[in-house]
């Protein structure tokens, strides 16, 4: 069995900030109560709840949040930028090519070892076929997020392939750090791997499970294995206490990403050297715009609105956004800026 390459996690969500996240130590969550999303910080602000109590809907609320931020890490698996830089190079490989169009297997093979285990980038199985039959398949056993192609050759096409650049491990990993909910990823019905143990048999969409003696409703997402078929992917999503129910939905839903975003910020250690990476990672996993002020300095985010309110909703280029901030150390304050959709 060949050598399984290593599964850098989150490359597509910052450089810098995905090795100082999967650095920062390894999961191995036994249980349903481990690396919960955590509240480092003090000052956490959140708009007012005036309005409709989200009542029965509020535990829908925060797993949709949750289910939004899983699907964006995945979709950065597929077309992340150090994605199409891995598709680049083997579709552009020249000793790959040049040994398929002449029909050199032991060539193709040293190719596409080269190509997988080329250090600094980041590809963790390559399968290449050539009319239909495969080549070679080098890389580790347990892959997610697959994508294809076609390789040419002087203008003639003369294999295909498909490559990956995650693991299931590796999402694993990410959605454990970045959104904190237990996770589960299920091949045709069978627990795969994941951070539960033991991993529950019967998870559907939407209805209530309990473990360890904690409430749970799943959210089952649909993601691609390697090199074809599907895997489905169960968010355990922790029910919010009854005091969250009396909260406005959009309220709820505020809370859910402004706990994602802690929960993030909590992997950098130490927080003050990694703002940028912070916000970067907050932008890819969530999709709304971040900033970091330091005694009323902003120092992360870039250019934005020229005041920052501590909480409520807001105009700003055209559209009504919500705040959530919270302040991790002493004059700090981190903003995260959402829709109130």
């Amino acid at each position: 069995m060949p050598r399984v390459p290593r599964a850098i996690g989150a490359r597509r969500l910052g450089i810098a900030a995905a090795i100082a996240l999967l650095a920062a130590g390894t999961v191995g969550i036994v249980g349903v109560d481990a690396d919960t999303p955590s509240h480092p910080g003090t000052g956490v602000t959140t708009p007012s709840s005036s309005g409709a109590p989200c009542g029965t809907e509020t535990a829908s609320a925060v797993a949709a949040v949750d289910s939004v931020a899983a699907r964006r890490i995945y979709s950065g698996e597929l077309s992340g930028a150090e994605t199409r830089a891995d598709v680049g190079r083997i579709s552009s490989s020249a000793p790959l090519l040049s040994a398929l169009a002449v029909h050199d297997r032991p060539a193709v093979e040293a190719a596409v070892h080269a190509l997988v285990y080329a250090p600094g980038w980041h590809i963790v199985r390559l399968r290449v076929t050539s009319a239909g039959h495969v080549v070679s398949d080098i890389g580790g056993p347990y892959i997610i997020a697959p994508v294809s192609g076609a390789l040419r050759w002087h203008h003639r096409t003369v294999g295909r392939f498909v490559m990956s650049v995650q693991d299931d491990v590796g999402y694993v990993k990410l959605e454990t750090r970045f959104i904190g909910a237990p996770v589960e990823i299920y091949r045709n019905g069978v627990p795969l791997m994941g951070t539960v143990r033991p991993a529950p048999l019967n998870v559907a969409n939407g209805a209530s499970i309990s473990l360890a003696g904690r409430q749970f409703q799943p959210r089952i997402l649909t993601m691609n294995a390697f090199p074809r078929g599907t895997l489905r992917v169960a968010l355990l999503v922790p029910k919010p206490g009854a005091a969250a129910t009396s909260q406005t939905c959009a309220a709820v839903r505020l809370a859910a990403w402004g706990s994602i975003a802690q929960h993030i910020a909590a992997r950098f250690k130490p927080l003050s050297a990694h703002y940028d990476d912070l916000v970067s990672v907050l932008r890819a996993t969530t999709g709304f715009r971040a900033f970091v002020t330091s005694d009323g300095r902003r120092v992360a985010g870039g250019s934005g609105p020229r005041k920052l309110p501590l909480s409520g909703a807001f105009r700003f280029d055209g559209q009504t956004l919500s705040v959530y901030s919270w302040s991790p150390s002493a004059g700090v304050r981190v903003y995260l800026l959402t829709s109130l959709g």
